[in-house]
C-alpha cells in the first residue's frame, strides 16, 4: 500500500481503519496467492503489495485457498502484538503531545483490530493431528532401513541421514528444528545422552532460515544402539563429505552444508510417494505425535499417576513444568482410552440380544 510505517509513527498516526481492515482480509489467504509472481523466494525479504490482492483474486479464483481460521487468528494476534510494540517503541522517542495522540490513536485501533480476531472452536478435535498407529510406524521403520529394496533413496548416505533423522525424531519426540540444530559437541562421548539446546542467532550457521529450539535445553539419553549408529552416522558417512567438516551441525546436505527444513519437508513428501500405505498426513511433526502417544502408552504399562507422567513427559519435551502442551500430543492415545471406558459403561445396560 506504499506505506512507510517509522515514519508515519514518528508523526504521531497510526494505521487508519481502513488500512487494518485490508490487512485483516489478506491474513485470510496463503501468502503463495498474496505474492508477487515475479518476487524471489531467494530474496532476504519478499515484500507484498496488497493492492494486487484483489486482482490477483479475480484473475485466479480457482487457485486461491483461504487459510484455517486458527492460522488467520494467530496470524492477527502476532500482527495486533508487533503494531502495539511497534507503536509503544517509537512513541518513547516523541514528544509529550505527540507520544499522547498516538497512544490513545494506536490504542482505539489495535482494540478494534483484536475484535476482528476470529474465534476458534476448542471444541473442533475431529481430524486434529495424531501420531502413527503401530503398524503405520512398523511400516514406516522398515522402509527407511538403509538396506530396504523399497528404500526411496539410491546414495549410500542420503540413505543413512535419513534413517538417522526418522529414528531420531521417533526415539526423542523432538522437534525438526531441534534435531537440525544439533551439534555434534551436543553428543555425549561418555554416554548414550544428547543435549538440546537453545541457539538463536548462531554465527556457525549459514541458513538463512535457521531452525530453532521453541524449548527449554534438556538432556535426552538414548539406547545404546541409538548413539552407536548416531557415531557411526558421523565418523563413516558424514566424514566422506569434506565440505562438511567446516560446520558443527550433525545433519548434513549432500554438499556438506546443514540441512534446511525444506529439506525435512521434502524428505516425509518422498516416504508418502514411497509408500502410498502411510498416511497422507505424514510429516516430520507426527513424529512428535506419534513419540507423546507411546509415551502415554508406556506410562500406563508402568502404572504411573498423572503427576509424575505429566512431570517427567514436561521434563522429557523441554516444556515448563505446569505445561499442558500433552494434551495436543495425546489425541490418539486419550481417544483410546475414552473409547475403552464408554464400552465399559456399556456392558452394565442391560440389553436383551436381539
Amino acid at each position: 500500500m506504499g506505506i512507510d510505517l517509522l515514519p508515519r509513527l514518528r508523526q504521531g498516526q497510526f494505521l487508519t481503519a481502513q488500512e487494518l481492515n485490508r490487512l485483516v482480509d489478506a491474513t485470510q489467504y496463503r501468502l503463495c496467492d498474496l505474492s508477487d509472481e515475479e518476487a524471489d523466494e531467494r530474496g532476504s525479504t519478499i515484500v507484498i503489495d496488497i493492492k494486487r490482492i484483489r486482482f490477483r483474486r479475480k484473475s485466479k479464483v480457482e487457485e486461491v485457498k483461504s487459510v484455517g481460521v486458527g492460522t488467520q487468528a494467530t496470524r492477527l494476534r502476532y500482527i495486533a502484538d508487533y503494531l502495539g510494540f511497534l507503536a509503544t517503541y517509537t512513541g518513547a522517542t516523541l514528544s509529550s503531545s505527540l507520544r499522547k495522540d498516538l497512544e490513545i490513536e494506536s490504542g482505539r485501533a489495535l482494540e478494534a483490530f483484536r475484535a476482528q480476531i476470529p474465534p476458534v472452536s476448542k471444541r473442533a478435535k475431529l481430524g486434529a493431528r495424531e501420531g502413527l498407529s503401530k503398524s503405520d510406524q512398523d511400516r514406516l521403520v522398515k522402509l527407511i532401513d538403509p538396506d530396504a529394496h523399497d528404500n526411496p533413496w539410491e546414495r549410500g548416505f542420503v540413505r543413512q541421514r535419513n534413517w538417522l533423522i526418522v529414528v531420531l525424531l521417533l526415539a526423542t519426540g523432538m522437534r525438526r528444528g531441534e534435531l537440525l540444530g544439533l551439534q555434534i559437541r551436543d553428543l555425549d562421548q561418555r554416554s548414550p545422552k544428547l543435549r538440546i539446546i537453545r541457539r538463536a542467532d548462531a554465527s556457525e550457521d549459514p541458513r538463512r532460515i535457521q531452525p530453532s529450539t521453541k524449548t527449554n535445553d534438556r538432556e535426552v539419553e538414548l539406547r545404546p544402539a541409538i548413539m552407536r549408529a548416531v557415531w557411526t552416522y558421523i565418523n563413516h558417512h558424514r566424514k566422506k563429505i569434506i565440505a562438511a567438516r567446516k560446520y558443527p551441525q550433525l545433519i548434513v546436505a549432500d554438499d556438506g552444508k546443514p540441512l534446511s527444513l525444506k529439506s525435512i519437508d521434502k524428505i516425509f513428501v518422498q516416504l508418502r510417494d514411497a509408500c502410498p500405505g502411510l498416511p497422507i498426513t505424514l510429516t516430520s511433526h507426527v513424529m512428535r505425535h506419534t513419540w507423546n502417544e507411546r509415551f502415554s502408552e508406556q506410562a500406563e504399562l508402568l502404572g504411573l499417576t498423572d503427576a509424575v507422567e505429566e512431570k517427567a513427559r514436561n521434563e522429557q519435551q523441554g516444556w515448563a513444568d505446569n505445561s499442558k502442551s500433552a494434551a495436543i500430543y495425546t489425541r490418539r492415545h486419550a481417544t483410546r482410552k475414552g473409547r475403552e471406558l464408554s464400552l465399559k459403561l456399556q456392558e452394565k445396560l442391560d440389553v436383551p440380544e436381539q
